[in-house]
């Protein structure tokens, strides 16, 4: 799972949405209002509380004139200066938060405001206007603090390339936020989904910063889509002097957003779909099974005249509906009274038969086809952030020939490659249009050498083998006599797959460690079979 820690709480996979209250400068320079500001977000439920930390100087030149969106006659740079949090704060302010179970945030606006934070922020926030600000990220990355990133009025490409930036640098405790840069932002213009597209394009942890003027409605949304944090200004009333009052969230609304992003989680729920104990009753009794729906007498055939799928009532369950075109034809092992559930044994053969009968007929009794619903396609530079978190996967990791993590940096240069190259082929497994594993195919004399990556979250469904019987299709198609993996010994999991694709064990073909033992097993399988 993608996972970091802020002030010792997860955030990322299996841990809640992490619910930042951006206190900015909404306390109007009393020291009282600040705290008590952190005060309500501990009441309203939030996880961290976040200020900014800037100098005038630093972020306009004087004379940089009016903005037109906050309609104030007065030039921005006086505007900024009075919006100047005091740094003696900070080290009172943070204590509070950590007191009170906050984690302590800010949003530095020059490289030395950063070390000013260090020694108080539990993370680092990187406003949307600073996603340029190369000489800010490079100080941030060079912090053990996370990093998160603001990305409104910016391109994906310029997004990209700051996230680039941060882990060349070294930082991989990384979340970008969706974010849209206009006070208020209509509801229309949130885009919270593109968090999801920061998650499968970059490969990393995303969220929302939302300045709508709904309390709920952006929050849980993007709860609902897997954000792992959301990030909403707040302020003690909307009537109170100073340009982030207005759009800001009041008390009342920031409990409202804390309680509507946990609704959206419960309602959310796993990935994993799964039969919950509330719906076993129905599941019992409104399922359908096989019924014998008139006598029939041993020896004679199963037909529709007497075999139906019908729901089950308190009559108890029979075969699946699956093996309905598998009865159809078999004989009554005994005689058999109407209605009752069709059972295994009712069958003449019993299980085996059935089993025999349905993999020549398919389930249906149509000609058997094994996941039609998985497709494969070359590898694009979209591609990129996900392959890279897929194959930093720690059980991943753990299975290959070299278990360390792979260096962002490294990727691209391994993956940029891999596009360019005739002789190597990448290519993506997916189903009803959702990546769920990669697979590369690297020429060999008389075929092509395969490797599979599947998605963590793919696992145990069945996908492993149909991507490889996809490839063997794709490498038939190119010409290929065959195809050749090689796989660790302790890797059980990927040894099944591949055998039960129709790969065997090669002994002559295992790669050598130079010491007589080999360091990964070779199986091949042959296309013309």
């Amino acid at each position: 799972p993608m996972r970091i820690h802020i002030n010792g709480r997860p955030v990322g996979d299996g841990a809640p949405c992490h619910v930042v209250a951006e206190i900015g400068s909404n306390h109007d320079r009393e020291l009282d209002t600040a705290r008590r500001m952190i005060e309500i977000a501990a009441e309203c439920g939030a996880d961290s509380v976040k200020f900014q930390t800037f100098e005038a100087k630093r972020l306009y030149p004087r004379g940089a004139g009016k903005s037109d969106y906050l309609g104030l006659d007065t030039d921005i740079f006086d505007i900024i200066a009075a919006m100047e949090m005091p740094p003696e704060w900070l080290g009172e302010l943070s204590a509070l938060a950590h007191d009170l179970g906050l984690a302590f945030l800010s949003s530095p606006f020059h490289p030395e405001a950063v070390t000013l934070l260090e020694p108080h922020v539990d993370a680092f926030k990187v406003a949307s206007y600073e996603l340029t600000h190369e000489p800010l990220l490079r100080a941030v990355a060079a912090t053990d603090r996370p990093v998160i990133i603001s990305s409104g009025a910016s391109t994906f490409e310029e997004v990209e390339r700051a996230v680039r930036l941060l882990r060349d640098a070294g930082k991989r405790d990384l979340v970008v936020l969706q974010c849209t840069a206009c006070y208020p932002a209509p509801l229309e213009t949130v885009d919270a989904a593109v968090a999801t597209e920061y998650r499968r394009r970059l490969g990393v942890l995303s969220g929302l910063s939302d300045h709508s003027l709904d309390p709920v409605a952006a929050p849980a949304a993007a709860a609902a889509l897997g954000a792992c944090m959301v990030e909403k200004h707040y302020t003690l009333s909307k009537d109170r002097e100073g340009p982030d009052h207005a759009f800001a969230v009041e008390p009342r609304e920031l409990a409202a957003l804390v309680r509507g992003v946990r609704a959206a989680e419960r309602a959310a729920g796993r990935p994993r779909k799964r039969v919950h104990g509330v719906e076993e009753e129905l599941r019992s009794f409104a399922r359908r099974s096989l019924f014998i729906t008139a006598p029939i007498a041993r020896g004679e055939e199963f037909t529709g005249d007497n075999v139906d799928v019908l729901r089950n009532g308190k009559l108890g369950s029979g075969l699946a509906p699956r093996h309905h075109g598998a009865v159809l034809g078999a004989r009554a092992a005994r005689d058999l009274t109407a209605p009752a559930p069709l059972q295994a044994g009712d069958v003449d053969g019993g299980a085996d038969a059935l089993e025999a009968r349905a993999g020549e007929e398919g389930t249906s009794g149509e000609p058997a086809r094994r996941d039609p619903g998985l497709t494969l396609r070359p590898a694009a530079q979209a591609d990129l952030g996900l392959i890279w978190t897929w194959a930093n996967d720690a059980e991943t990791r753990a299975l290959s020939v070299d278990p360390r993590p792979i260096p962002y940096a490294d990727h691209v240069r391994w993956f940029e490659a891999s596009l360019a190259s005739a002789d190597r082929h990448l290519l993506v497994a997916e189903r009803a249009g959702d990546p769920v594993a990669m697979v590369r195919l690297d020429a060999i004399e008389d075929g092509f050498e395969v490797s599979l990556n599947v998605d963590p979250r793919a696992r145990g469904g069945g996908v492993g083998r149909a991507a490889l019987e996809a490839a063997a299709a794709e490498a038939r198609a190119r010409g290929a006599a065959r195809l050749l993996a090689h796989i660790l010994p302790i890797n059980d999991a990927s040894r099944r797959c591949f055998e039960a694709s129709g790969y065997a064990r090669t002994e002559a073909e295992d790669p050598d460690s130079g010491d007589g033992r080999p360091a990964v097993e070779a199986f091949a399988l042959d296309l013309g079979a």
